[in-house]
């Protein structure tokens, strides 16, 4: 596995000015595992005088012994038994003006001990609210850390000067990660691990889909056994959960097709999808120019490595163990590309998103019916508009996609007859460009030129 530390500067630079300030502060990070919080907190405090302590999912007592003597190894004072957390603060207070501390994995002690928070307010409050110290809480439990730690109920709320959530590299930083990877093979990676750094470790960029299927379709592999861990460690009644990621890889994505192949009451659906949305896993998405309220949403999975496992792995996690895996193997081969042409769609979104020379005020997806556009992009102020084809193809016939897309184009209804419309097409390569449709502008993207936009 290779170990980087790439992107993260805007991150690392707010946390270093808040390390630098001549003023006490009080910083909450937290993001899903393996997103690279313990390594963006030990680069942050590279090089400087800080306490680093990382919480075992054990008792608080156990805990609190081990924090004990990281306090008096950085006071470097004899070894000692504190009997709070308060006590131990007020140790380092009584030795250093400026201390940094930094606890990850705090959810753990939550978790064992919701009181643990009442403690921690009464340190921020009474110990260190008036010092120039410095405290970190970092955890990954999204729900402890979302819920309990920073939320309108818990004792903390409030009292932080700074909280992020730290999320995945975006597609872009894989160029950095794999400098002298073709962009088609970093599709292929991002469409795997939705660029949490921890999976990418194990990647070399060589030959990916062979990577891929050594991988993940390995019982004792860490990528195929961590969808589970994360779900069992994360959720209560996490088989639930499984059924309902399971039933939207499978195509099922209106509450009621999900809650009939999870065998869940409709009325209950919206509770666990509620869930995995403030997990990261699951995104509502919804017709653009349609109501956000509205009835017409869709459900989808929105983590390319959850959505990756339920569409290949989880279907065949009998033969997986079994030491039968070819077919799963065999199967994933044979619909990668496919699969591949759903994340290609979800990044030119993104890209869009970002086109300094085309600037939109909206964007997303369109369908109606049996109709269905790709994106559409307008820009409410000036009434333009941009209607969007992927297609994760090669030598694409332009002038045929732009017919059918402008044909589609007048079933989408916004000031039809004052609006000014463009279109563009991305994929992997065209047999032949063109840049205008009956007087409209028409853009056409290939690979080469993504990679010059995102580079």
């Amino acid at each position: 596995m290779t170990r980087k530390f790439v992107n993260r500067e805007m991150e690392l630079k707010k946390i270093e000015s808040l390390l630098s300030s001549n003023k006490f502060e009080f910083i909450v990070i937290y993001g899903r595992r393996r997103v690279g919080k313990t390594a963006l907190l030990k680069k942050a405090i590279e090089n400087k005088k800080a306490l680093y302590f990382l919480c075992a999912r054990r008792t608080i007592k156990h805990n609190l012994r081990k924090f004990s003597y990281k306090v008096c190894e950085f006071l470097n004072i004899p070894k000692a038994e504190f009997k709070s957390f308060l006590e131990a603060f007020e140790a380092i207070l009584s030795k250093e003006k400026n201390p940094i501390v930094v606890i990850d994995e705090f959810g753990y002690l939550v978790e064992k001990d919701e009181g643990i928070l009442s403690d921690f307010q009464e340190i921020v409050d009474e110990i260190l609210k008036d010092t120039k110290a410095k405290l970190i809480l970092c955890g990954s439990y999204m729900s402890v850390m979302q819920g309990r730690v920073i939320g309108k109920r818990s004792p903390l709320y409030g009292r932080n000067t700074m909280q992020l959530n730290l999320r995945p590299l975006k597609f872009e930083h894989l160029f950095e990660w794999f400098p002298k990877i073709k962009f088609e093979d970093v599709v292929k990676i991002y469409a795997v691990t939705s660029g949490i750094p921890k999976y990418l470790e194990f990647f070399e960029g060589k030959n990916v889909e062979n990577e891929i299927a050594e991988k993940f379709f390995d019982s004792s592999s860490f990528l195929y056994n961590d969808a589970i861990n994360l779900l069992s460690e994360e959720l209560r009644d996490y088989s639930t959960y499984f059924q309902i990621l399971e039933a939207i890889a499978l195509g099922y994505t209106k509450i009621t097709e999900i809650g009939n192949y999870a065998f869940v009451e409709a009325k209950d659906v919206y509770f666990y999808l509620k869930n995995l949305m403030s997990l990261g896993i699951v995104e509502r998405v919804i017709p653009i120019l349609t109501p956000r309220k509205g009835k017409r949403g869709i459900y989808k999975i929105k983590d390319n490595y959850f959505r990756f496992w339920f569409k290949f792995i989880s279907e065949f996690q009998q033969e997986i163990e079994s030491y039968a895996q070819d077919i799963a193997i065999e199967n994933f081969r044979k619909k990668f590309n496919t699969y591949l042409g759903e994340v290609f769609e979800d990044l030119c979104l993104e890209l869009v998103k970002n086109l300094r020379f085309l600037p939109f005020t909206k964007i997303g997806k369109w369908w109606h019916k049996d109709k269905e556009i790709d994106i559409v992009a307008l820009n409410e102020k000036t009434r333009e508009i941009l209607f969007c084809e992927c297609k994760w193809q090669s030598r694409v016939n332009a002038a045929k996609i732009i017919k059918e897309l402008a044909e589609k184009s007048d079933d989408v209804r916004w000031h039809n007859e004052k609006r000014k419309e463009s279109f563009a097409i991305f994929a992997k390569s065209f047999s032949r460009k063109i840049e205008e449709f009956e007087g409209k502008k028409v853009y056409c993207f290939d690979l080469k030129d993504l990679e010059r936009l995102l580079k």
